[in-house]
């Protein structure tokens, strides 16, 4: 049985419903009605299962005027839900999971946030195999068409180079041998 399936049993189809709906475009920004219409699902059971998922921290209410837009929040606990809520496979935890067996490997780091499409890694080690590195991300791109920019630096480097804060934003450690 797929996790998707086993999700669909243990919760709710009409929340799930929902979710997905912010889950395939986390930009976006929905009316009650709006999200209503594609979800199949009645307004009044949308506003509760809205209001429910706003004060759990996973949708964020934005107030203009009279009007209310709902987006998907950007925090943990969104970015782990959405392992699970997402249909199709995520590139990046292939990614981590093949780039795990080469020699030298010590840290897998992701720069900032995963987007839709790619994301920028650095990967910190000794004696890494470059051009492993380099089929392994034309593999991903080729498999999931998502591009993987990555930098491979030794363990000094990295310190350095975060100190003088040459790299800007959120780094967040997916692996760590």
């Amino acid at each position: 049985m797929q996790r998707v399936d086993i999700l669909e049993q243990l919760f709710d189809s009409k929340v799930l419903k929902i979710l997905r709906l912010f889950y395939a475009d986390e930009k976006a920004e929905f009316y009650l009605r709006e999200i209503a219409k594609k979800t199949g699902i009645a307004v009044a059971t949308t506003f509760r299962i809205v209001n429910k998922l706003a004060k759990l921290g996973i949708i964020e209410t934005i107030a203009i005027k009279k009007f209310k837009l709902y987006k998907l929040d950007d925090n943990e606990h969104t970015r782990f839900l959405g392992q699970f809520i997402r249909k199709e496979k995520q590139a990046l935890q292939v990614f981590i999971t093949r780039a795990k067996l080469i020699e030298g490997l010590q840290t897998i780091v992701l720069q900032d946030r995963e987007e839709k499409d790619r994301a920028y890694i650095i990967l910190i080690g000794a004696n890494i195999d470059q051009v492993k590195v380099k089929e392994l991300c034309a593999a991903i791109k080729t498999e999931f068409n998502f591009m993987i920019t990555e930098l491979i630096l030794g363990e000094e480097q990295f310190k350095q180079m975060d100190s003088m804060s040459l790299f800007p934003g959120k780094k967040q450690v997916m692996y760590q041998r």
